[in-house]
């Protein structure tokens, strides 16, 4: 996996930390976070999103 390089890499390792993600979801925020336009809210809806979207995959097996 390649490290990000954005501006502040510390608060994104702490947004990845907060939310429990498989590896496949943390590879979608760090690649929405190297695009020139993301923002933070962003990035943590869509963290939400994935977390969410993980949750009703487990719960449904």
């Amino acid at each position: 996996m390649n490290t990000c390089i954005s501006i502040n890499s510390i608060a994104l390792g702490k947004l990845l930390k907060r939310y429990k993600l498989t590896s496949k979801g943390k590879q979608e925020i760090i690649k929405a976070a190297q695009k020139k336009y993301s923002t933070w809210s962003g990035l943590n809806r869509l963290a939400r999103k994935i977390m969410f979207k993980e949750s009703k995959i487990t719960t449904n097996k």
